[in-house]
């Protein structure tokens, strides 16, 4: 059922978001209106400093391929080109949550948001990201593409 249903997303992903949003409910496929799914991939995950502002999200282990910063402020930054496989979690929360995590990234002047596909054991989900609008320029890649095992001093 999971394989149909992404399935019939794929088939309609290149759709505008509205008409998009309109086949999917046509279809029954539908994410609930104030249920979010967000992929983050440093200080909201579990256990890091942010943590707080996803309140309530289920949290599943996932990952994608880009590229992440340190960008020298105590928090990474992610960029969508690349092939380095990003460690991090897929959050589903509801709209209060996400409010509070767009406030904590400063959406939309600090980072924007952007659909990116994310990978679990469950299979492809598509998910928001926070991508920084522009790089410190002194941002250093972490070539893990693991953030806490960076920060913990492992591999950068």
């Amino acid at each position: 059922m999971k394989a149909d249903i992404q399935t019939l997303k794929m088939a309609i992903k290149h759709l505008p978001p509205i008409a998009r949003k309109r086949a999917e409910r046509d279809l029954g496929i539908a994410q609930p209106e104030n249920e979010y799914r967000v992929f983050v991939y440093g200080t909201l995950l579990s256990n890091e400093c942010n943590c707080g502002r996803a309140r309530g999200a289920r949290r599943i282990p996932a990952w994608t391929t880009g590229t992440i910063y340190d960008t020298g402020f105590g928090f990474p930054a992610f960029v969508k080109d690349g092939e380095t496989r990003i460690e991090g979690e897929l959050l589903i929360v509801n709209s209060e949550a996400f409010s509070s995590m767009d406030r904590l990234e400063g959406y939309p002047r600090f980072y924007r948001r952007e659909e990116i596909d994310v990978f679990t054991a469950h299979g492809r989900s598509r998910a928001w990201v926070y991508i920084m609008n522009r790089l410190p320029a002194e941002a250093k890649v972490i070539h893990s593409g693991d953030w806490r095992k960076y920060r913990r001093g492992g591999q950068a």
